[in-house]
């Protein structure tokens, strides 16, 4: 794959190396032309026969219009030899996913501070009309500059290429240990209320060393998000402020209604905190 890569797109991107692969892509550390340090994420082959390139590309072209500090900016796209890809600002840093596998919890102000940058990076997307559908541990660095949301819009822009063939491939949009409710139940009315949810899912896990539900059968997961009530995460982490406990407990509500309605009031509710 990489001299596949570095053949197709050498013209605009010097490859260096593979550093990841996703559900929906592989990605390889390049710099482009003007000499900056990129995420290019080559699409999987499987994946990019299921969805309409054309359309995929216009779905996350206007993710460039995205640009806040707590974001990775969309560069560029497109479609060469096969090859739908498309090019992030590489962003320094360790992986959420990684260092909770290593340290299992945050500290509590280390868990205020991701959500304040996370809700600030939500509600300027939001604000745009773009939902990032996909938020988890693996799509968050934690950067020199606070944590950065990686991969804005994009489970959006597949779902929205996608076909017949997509659907029976079995893709999902979301990581079953973060999904909303609606996500679950397969509703076409997603919203910002929903990536509220996923981020509830993180912020209970960065306190309690777990999402507020685990089960070894992903359909037991699943099933939990739309009928059982969230654990308060004080039951786990005792220490936890009342204000960040009820504010990550609104979010998890199962009705969309009941949440925060928008990024910017959660953001609010944490001000106690951060004081």
């Amino acid at each position: 794959m990489l001299s596949m890569v570095r053949q197709a797109l050498g013209d605009r991107y010097t490859v260096e190396r593979e550093i990841g692969r996703g559900g929906a892509a592989r990605v390889f550390l390049a710099q482009d032309r003007e000499g900056r340090k990129v995420a290019l994420k080559i699409l999987h082959p499987e994946l990019a026969l299921s969805v309409t390139a054309q359309r995929f590309l216009r779905e996350i072209g206007m993710l460039s219009k995205l640009q806040h500090p707590h974001i990775a900016q969309m560069l560029d796209s497109g479609e060469l030899d096969f090859l739908v890809y498309y090019a992030m600002r590489y962003i320094e840093g360790q992986n959420l996913r990684i260092h909770l596998d290593r340290a299992r919890r945050l500290s509590l102000a280390d868990t205020v501070r991701l959500a304040c940058d996370l809700l600030d990076a939500l509600a300027t997307a939001h604000r745009e009309g773009i939902v990032h559908r996909d938020v988890k541990p693996e799509n968050v660095v934690l950067a020199r500059e606070g944590a950065v949301l990686l991969d804005f819009g994009i489970a959006r822009a597949i779902a929205a290429s996608g076909t017949e063939r997509l659907t029976r491939s079995g893709f999902t949009v979301g990581t079953s240990a973060y999904m909303s409710p609606e996500q679950v139940n397969g509703s076409l009315e997603i919203d910002h209320r929903s990536d509220l949810y996923s981020l509830g899912c993180v912020l209970f896990e960065c306190l309690a060393g777990k999402p507020p539900f685990h089960d070894p059968l992903e359909e037991a997961v699943l099933k939990m998000h739309t009928v059982r009530p969230a654990p308060d995460v004080r039951r786990t982490r005792e220490d936890t402020p009342r204000p960040l406990a009820d504010a990550i407990g609104r979010a998890l509500e199962k009705e969309p209604r009941d949440r925060w309605q928008s990024a910017g009031e959660m953001l609010d509710a944490l001000a106690a905190v951060r004081a």
